[in-house]
């Protein structure tokens, strides 16, 4: 950890917080952190000396899934940061989705970073999308890949594998959607039609 270039501290000129430029300072401490420094006042331009403490973050194990795989990485948060399952966050330069976190031995729907033991998710730049396509009497599943936010309506046409489809009703996890639309990140399952080409 390095040592900032300003900060926000008490001014004893001033009898207020505000942003003091850092002269020198060093960072030390075991179970907090602590930043010693020398500090001068940006509004009245007093130097004093300032002793600041946090609580150093907590390194949680992230279980990352996508896909069929999975692997491991980390995940860095405030000691009393809460984390939910359905939490987007940032892992390293992916962004995940929270889909479990283990806390005390046990699956919860939210905790503490301080209480959590493992934190699992899947890659959330991208989502898969699960089609069932029908064709006359046969109806096959499909999927394609999507960014969370693309929007999917009844009928739209598209092309799903090999074959382009009509979009005939959408599967959310509240219901099925039989006009208008939803956002990738919702759907359970998109039913499609193939589209019959007629030839003149």
């Amino acid at each position: 950890m390095t040592v900032p270039t300003s900060i926000m501290v008490e001014c004893p000129v001033c009898k207020g917080e505000t942003l003091h430029e850092v002269l020198s300072g060093k960072i030390g401490g075991k179970a907090q952190t602590v930043l010693e420094s020398t500090v001068k006042c940006k509004e009245c331009g007093h130097i004093h000396h300032s002793l600041l403490k946090a609580e150093k973050p907590v390194e949680l194990p992230v279980v990352i899934s996508w896909l069929d795989k999975s692997r491991r990485s980390s995940l860095t948060l405030g000691p009393d940061e809460v984390l939910s399952v359905e939490d987007e966050v940032m892992c390293g330069d992916e962004q995940i989705i929270v889909t479990s976190i283990e806390s005390k031995g046990a699956r919860v729907g939210r905790a503490k970073a301080r209480d959590i033991q493992t934190v699992w998710g899947k890659l959330f730049d991208k989502v898969r999308v699960p089609f069932s396509v029908s064709h006359v009497s046969k109806t096959y599943s499909e999927h394609i890949l999507a960014v969370p936010d693309e929007e999917f309506y009844v009928g739209d046409i598209l092309k799903v594998g090999r074959h382009e489809v009509v979009i005939h009703s959408i599967k959310i996890k509240e219901k099925s959607l039989r006009m208008g639309g939803a956002r990738a990140r919702d759907i359970v399952r998109v039913y499609a039609n193939i589209v019959r080409k007629t030839s003149y």
